[in-house]
């Protein structure tokens, strides 16, 4: 995609997205999938749904998650992050806990992308 033949607006929007911290990137996308979620069924099915129309964000996404997983914020972050950012209850509410969660959605983010990917290269 040829990010110059794109509207300003759009341009600078893409930029801010590509400037954020990992750790930015994660809360929002806990923000965005978690709190409103029924269980992970219902995570799948709106990254299913979100990846018809922006793989590159998932993309930006997972890679984000494997950072933070990869790089651990101070005591607390995590749980932190999934139990109130993400209104997620959690069998085990540690930090610990909360990673091991973040890694199956790391793992989940990354199935969706691999499909969608496999699903546009088949057309």
């Amino acid at each position: 995609m040829d990010k110059a033949a794109l509207p300003e607006p759009l341009r600078a929007r893409m930029a801010e997205l590509d400037a954020r911290s990992p750790m930015r990137t994660v809360q929002d996308f806990v923000g965005r999938y978690l709190p409103d979620a029924d269980g992970i069924d219902e995570v799948r099915a709106e990254l299913r749904y979100a990846a018809q129309f922006n793989v590159a964000l998932l993309r930006q996404d997972l890679g984000a998650l494997e950072a933070v997983l990869a790089d651990r914020p101070a005591p607390g972050v995590l749980a932190r992050l999934v139990g109130w950012e993400g209104n997620w209850v959690l069998d085990d509410p540690s930090d610990e806990g909360a990673a091991r969660f973040l890694g199956e959605l790391a793992q989940l983010v990354r199935a969706v992308v691999e499909q969608a990917e496999q699903g546009r290269s088949a057309r």
